[in-house]
């Protein structure tokens, strides 16, 4: 190890090394992107543009039984100044839903909760986004319709300097930090009304 002694003086040819700290933030949106319907009818599908919150009625009649497939669009940007990975995702998924290893390729599952290393090797600049999907199912019946919340999360980044994400920590599944995104279904019955029209017909006799 080199030291330098300054006595009364300065010395102005050597560098130190020193560099500016800069802002590394990751933020993860989760959004629905299509919803897909299979009953006895057939098949529905849904298109949703970049829905935090994605409703949708079913027939009561057909509703046992029917099976829905939601697709969900994770979206990771580099709000900071500093390139960096999205090394791993977490899904804390629903207990409402199911998942299959057959629609999601890139995607594992240990206990409730399902991961994905896709982005792991793919740079994040500032300024950039990467994409990724999600698929998860859903039998209904009678008793399960209603509100189904969905949370994914940044489960481990990395940048080259060795930065932390300056408002969030990676994997701690707390809410109010912006590497964590929610996603919301609404499920209802379609209701029926039935209307009537009275049409009066008046005949006048001359």
């Amino acid at each position: 190890m080199n030291i330098l002694e300054i006595k009364d003086g300065n010395i102005s040819d050597i560098n130190l090394g020193l560099i500016q700290l800069k802002n590394y933030d990751l933020k993860l949106d989760k959004y629905v992107s299509k919803i897909v319907i299979q009953d006895s009818n057939g098949t529905t599908v849904k298109e949703y543009d970049n829905e935090t919150t994605a409703k949708f009625e079913l027939d009561a009649k057909k509703l046992n039984g029917t099976n829905v497939i939601i697709e969900y669009k994770i979206v990771v940007t580099n709000n900071g100044e500093v390139a960096g990975y999205a090394r791993k995702i977490a899904d804390y998924m629903s207990t409402e839903l199911k998942f299959s290893s057959e629609l999601n390729k890139d995607w594992y599952q240990v206990g409730n909760t399902i991961y994905t290393t896709k982005l792991a090797n793919e740079i994040i600049n500032p300024g950039e986004t990467k994409e990724i999907t999600l698929t998860l199912t859903k039998v209904m019946n009678e008793n399960n319709t209603g509100l189904i919340p969905n949370t994914a999360e940044i489960a481990e980044d990395y940048n080259e300097l060795g930065l932390l994400d300056s408002n969030s920590t990676p994997g701690n599944n707390l809410n109010g930090e912006n590497d964590m995104g929610m996603a919301e279904v609404i499920i209802s019955i379609r209701t029926g009304a039935v209307v009537y029209t009275t049409i009066a017909i008046i005949i006048v006799a001359i």
